[in-house]
């Protein structure tokens, strides 16, 4: 990510994250779950052609959806304003009972009480003690509620969690895919809209794969890289409703089950097999593939991405302070880190990136895995390294210690299932948003749900 996902998710949301318009984010850093069964599907005529596949005007937008999905917005929050541009209700004991009456303007906030709740308006008026959760909703089509000042579609969930309140939206999938896909791949013309469609399909499945009735933490995704970034109604555009319009209904599937399809910023040449990352992953439909564009050569779909190519380069006080601040999260130190001496790689992947790297200082040899590389040797301001299709150069000092490493490196993200620049790339030169998705994802198929 500083990538475009990043850019817009800072416009929006203060601590989130997406794909902006310089170049996408790394998204989901987690490993895909087990598909969700689509069987359902079967006997069903064939999914919709989708836009670039034959002439057909666009349908109207409609984001009315049977399917719902939760998503925390917050886990750790001290308290939540909630207000409206209307009138609302607000309810506790999950909604059973009505304890508020609110217009447009009032904006109450939820506090914990113990183990329960209370909510406290603007002008000092207080609700007693309710048993949580507490749900506020809109009194009336047109009506959307705010959480802490920013705008949000269907109704709103607040309960005590381990560190705080966890505030979580509860709406259709449709009206979810709305906040999602903007800052997921970002503002694209018109040229680049199968890539957007893609987008839109990919996070359907994501979501659906992740949907749980009986989920122990009360949602089903988090607003955040670590999911899907979500910035709900202030980050929609006409662009990326239109994505989820004309693919409404579409999801990935393999075997007949819909797939947690993954993907990532810029796979730098090449995708990465779901087992070169994750230890469960072993998808058929997730392995490596090449963003080599066809009889040309060495170019690839994604080398327009800002992020194709990149440099990260630390002095001996960096590296020192970097080491200090990170190592011992992922490996066991005793005593002093010491100075670094080397830094080799000891190990490749299938598709060139690194699956183990030593390091070497005065005191020890730590072994670093995959993707740990790029959180051991993140900035001071949090940065990791971009992805693990990296290179090392080392300068030593005349007692061999090491005063400047210089990783080189290719792509963003963890480089599994599509490649969001790639897509990008692929619609430029003409692909449909299908094309685009079984070649990342081989051996799958788009399909329609049954609404």
């Amino acid at each position: 990510m500083t990538s475009l996902r990043h850019a817009l998710a800072a416009m929006v949301v203060a601590g989130s994250a997406g794909v902006a318009a310089c170049g996408p984010k790394p998204p989901p850093e987690r490993a895909p779950r087990t598909p969700v069964n689509a069987s359902d599907t079967a006997g069903r005529a064939p999914a919709p052609a989708l836009p670039g596949e034959e002439a057909a005007a666009p349908p109207e937008p409609d984001f009315a959806s049977g399917r719902m999905v939760r998503v925390a917005l917050q886990t750790d929050a001290e308290r939540v304003a909630l207000s409206a541009n209307g009138a609302w209700r607000l309810y506790d004991q999950n909604g059973a009972s009505l304890l508020v009456r609110a217009d447009s303007g009032d904006t109450w906030t939820v506090e914990p009480d113990h183990d329960a709740l209370r909510a406290v308006r603007s002008d000092g008026d207080r609700t007693p003690r309710r048993d949580a959760p507490f749900v506020a909703r809109p009194a009336q089509a047109g009506v959307f509620l705010t959480v802490n000042g920013r705008p949000f579609r269907g109704e709103i969930v607040v309960r005590p969690g381990e560190r705080g309140l966890t505030v979580i939206d509860r709406l259709a999938l449709e009206d979810y895919l709305r906040g999602v896909v903007p800052l997921e791949i970002g503002p694209r013309t018109p040229e680049e809209h199968a890539a957007v469609e893609a987008q839109a399909i990919a996070a359907r499945s994501y979501a659906l794969a992740h949907l749980r009735a009986d989920a122990p933490r009360g949602y089903d995704l988090l607003s955040t890289v670590t999911d899907q970034v979500y910035g709900g109604l202030a980050v929609e555009t006409p662009g990326g409703d239109r994505a989820v319009a004309v693919t409404r209904a579409l999801v990935i599937t393999y075997e007949g089950r819909i797939i947690a399809a993954p993907y990532s910023a810029v796979c730098g040449g090449r995708t990465a097999a779901a087992d070169e990352v994750w230890r469960e992953g072993d998808a058929a439909y997730l392995q490596s593939v090449s963003d080599r564009v066809r009889a040309s050569g060495d170019h690839f779909y994604c080398e327009i991405s800002p992020r194709f190519r990149w440099t990260r380069e630390l002095s001996s006080r960096d590296l020192a302070a970097t080491l200090e601040r990170n190592l011992r999260a992922y490996v066991t130190v005793t005593g002093r880190i010491g100075a670094v001496t080397d830094v080799r790689i000891e190990h490749r992947t299938r598709s060139g990136r690194v699956g183990t790297m030593l390091l070497v200082t005065e005191r020890g040899r730590y072994e670093l895995r995959g993707n740990e590389i790029r959180f051991v040797f993140r900035s001071e301001s949090g940065e990791i390294l971009p992805s693990t299709m990296l290179s090392v150069t080392l300068d030593r000092d005349h007692d061999g210690r090491v005063y400047r490493l210089v990783f080189s490196g290719a792509g963003n993200g963890h480089g599994v299932g599509m490649c969001q620049w790639g897509a990008i790339g692929r619609a430029r030169d003409g692909q449909s948003a299908r094309a685009i998705l079984t070649t990342y994802y081989p051996g799958t198929a788009v399909v329609a749900l049954p609404e």
